[in-house]
């Protein structure tokens, strides 16, 4: 006869509880362990049935259940529960162990009987596992200690990520899930997630206070509730004093920024032909830029962006003036590092360059007519700015503006340094 095979999945423990010592009751699914690696026992509690399950191997006849306790100071496994199922037990892949299995450390063997009532080796499974105290965590107070308030604002140059928890049950984390009694952290907003960096202190005698490092990068904006959640699922609640709030204290930054230009053509020969150079040294610019969209990753703006460069050129027999202007409206991104205090600005755009006023000047007061000309053109630039306090700040970078006309394509790159205000 054929045996069917399955997926053997490891068993999974289970504690149900009907209410805690000092506690309100909660929805039932707070009682359900969040782990499927691991158990739970409430220490604080009126336990009345403590559920044991497997994955079904199929068309089998029973399950011989053996679950053995680590003690630790013989330091050898000694057995707490051998159960052999009956039909519906089979059945349902479930058993109710009683009494309750204490906190601590076990491991189970369970050996599977074939219709015909034949040992299955091969569906014969050997888990570990371990049975936790649960305690339901409470989150009395979330604060920013540097300066003692219930939000961060990204933009205080000084942030730290620093952020500290009081309430009761608020035991030390455990990644591997293997202490008895441990508690997991999370700041968490709707569907996103953040978790602490580490564990800078914690009140080890009542585990009424633990403080935690974030990482910076990953507050992103919103507003959280502080959960903490033991190893049964047991968790703290939602509400005003869990409450807290990662912003930008200004919604929208206005900045402007002026300073000096040194643009260079670097091809077309047109202007080297007539002015006698590629370099405008009586040069200088101005930016305004609006950011209205501030996230932890970027800002997102746009901004107008002007420069203007004095032309004067000798020559044996005359002389050429004028002026070179252009303008752009710009798309801008800047990426904060280092505390805000360095940005990285990106931005490009469409505007016009202006060749106005342009002259040729001959002896005996002689002057050619005038030469005005409006030119599409195109700027993409990068720049860094380093702020000296929350509004000051330099910015050091450099534009390639494309210029159609024709009788000439012309590109030239304008190297800038300027200072800037945040308003």
């Amino acid at each position: 006869m054929r045996f069917k095979r399955s997926c053997f999945l490891p068993a999974v423990l289970i504690l149900l509880i009907c209410g805690e010592v000092g506690f309100a009751q909660t929805e039932e699914a707070d009682f359900i362990a969040a782990y499927s690696s691991t158990q739970s026992e409430n220490a604080e509690s009126n336990t009345i049935r403590q559920p044991f399950s497997w994955e079904s191997a199929g068309d089998v006849l029973k399950y011989e259940i053996f679950i053995e306790h680590w003690n630790e100071e013989t330091q050898v496994w000694e057995t707490s529960y051998t159960h052999e199922t009956n039909d519906d037990e089979t059945e349902d892949c479930l058993v109710y162990i009683e009494p309750v299995l204490p906190p601590g450390q076990y491991r189970s063997l369970i050996k599977v009987y074939n219709i015909l009532g034949l040992l299955e080796e091969d569906f014969t499974t050997r888990e570990e596992f371990t049975i936790h105290r649960a305690f339901r965590p409470e989150v009395k107070d979330v604060s920013y200690p540097l300066y003692m308030r219930k939000v961060i604002y990204l933009d205080d140059l000084d942030n730290n990520g620093i952020i500290e928890v009081e309430g009761r049950n608020l035991f030390m984390p455990d990644d591997t899930h293997k202490s008895l009694s441990y508690t997991d952290y999370l700041l968490k907003a709707d569907k996103r997630i953040i978790r602490p960096q580490s564990v800078l202190s914690h009140d080890d005698a009542n585990n009424r206070k633990i403080k935690f490092q974030f990482d910076m990068k990953k507050l992103e904006v919103g507003n959280y509730y502080f959960i903490a959640q033991d190893a049964s699922g047991l968790h703290s609640e939602e509400n005003n004093a869990s409450e807290f709030v990662v912003k930008f204290k200004k919604w929208a930054d206005f900045d402007v920024e002026g300073g000096y230009v040194l643009p260079v053509v670097l091809h077309d020969e047109t202007i080297n032909k007539f002015l006698g150079t590629n370099l405008f040294p009586f040069s200088a610019q101005a930016k305004i830029t609006f950011i209205p969209y501030k996230r932890n990753w970027g800002y997102l703006g746009a901004g107008l962006k002007v420069q203007y460069s004095r032309i004067n050129s000798t020559f044996d027999t005359y002389t050429i003036d004028g002026n070179i202007e252009t303008a752009h409206l710009m798309f801008v991104y800047q990426v904060p590092a280092f505390k805000r205090r360095l940005f990285t600005e990106l931005r490009a755009g469409a505007g016009v360059t202006y060749f106005n006023d342009m002259y040729f000047h001959f002896d005996n007061n002689i002057d050619s007519d005038v030469l005005n000309t409006l030119c599409l053109s195109f700027d993409a630039g990068a720049s860094f700015m380093f702020y000296i306090n929350k509004r000051l700040y330099i910015e050091a970078g450099a534009d390639y503006i494309f210029t159609l006309n024709a009788d000439m394509n012309m590109g030239m790159i304008s190297p800038m340094l300027g200072v800037g205000w945040q308003f």
